[in-house]
């Protein structure tokens, strides 16, 4: 009967160290998701960035493609997006961000 509770508890342990970090980031993904629909704006792509993160103890990369907006209120803003976003923006172009939208379009 022992064996079998020191198993449990283990078993207890273990989900909480591996999913606890993950519902903490969901959170915080999803929190950092609602507070951008809730903007609206309009204005301008004034820079772009790409970055790509090399693992050097494997092949493995990661690519990070960031926006940078300026309002017409002159607020700065950044936006993460995907790749296939990121090539449709030049800088120039203007954005219009409307509320409950995640990610701005062209106009």
């Amino acid at each position: 009967m022992i064996s079998t509770m020191r198993i449990l508890i283990v078993l207890i342990i273990v989900l909480a160290i591996i999913i606890l970090p993950v519902l903490f980031f969901s959170k915080s993904v999803k929190s950092k998701n609602t507070k951008q629909k809730a903007t609206s704006w309009k204005g301008k792509l004034v820079d772009k960035d790409h970055t790509e993160w090399e693992d050097e103890s494997s092949s493995y990369t990661k690519d990070s493609y960031t926006l940078y907006f300026e309002t017409d209120n002159g607020e700065k803003v950044k936006i993460n997006v995907a790749g296939n976003v990121y090539d449709t923006w030049n800088i120039g172009d203007r954005a219009e961000k409307i509320e409950g939208e995640l990610l701005p379009k062209k106009v």
